[in-house]
């Protein structure tokens, strides 16, 4: 009984640890999304337009794209959806927050009812 109690409490300590990991992995994942979008909004000064952002600059000019205002938008909305996406996923598979009162659930209503 001892043996069981003792194996009990590390696989227990060794969860609450993953869990944690997991928390702070996800922080900095979502930390290293808003910093990609805090850098790719930022205005540069060498474009045509005063309002130019500087990644939309450096991506037309490596495709070779003209300077239009509708490019530039579809470019800004194509960077905001991948960065929605990134961050949804992240909550979504880091935090184990969805789906543990589902599997409580799962498992209350796989155990046998108690004998008396």
């Amino acid at each position: 009984m001892a043996g069981q109690s003792q194996v009990a409490e590390k696989q227990a300590a060794l969860r609450i640890a993953v869990y944690a990991l997991r928390v702070v992995v996800g922080i900095f994942i979502i930390a290293l999304f808003l910093m990609a979008a805090s850098r790719t909004t930022r205005d540069c000064t060498i474009g045509l337009y005063v309002y130019d952002i500087c990644a939309w600059v450096w991506v037309r000019e490596q495709l070779g794209l003209p300077a239009s205002k509708f490019l530039r938008a579809a470019f800004l909305e194509l960077i905001g959806v991948t960065l929605t996406l990134g961050i949804f996923l992240t909550i979504r598979f880091v935090f184990p927050f969805w789906g543990t009162r589902k599997s409580i659930e799962a498992q209350g209503k796989n155990k046998p009812p108690p004998m008396r």
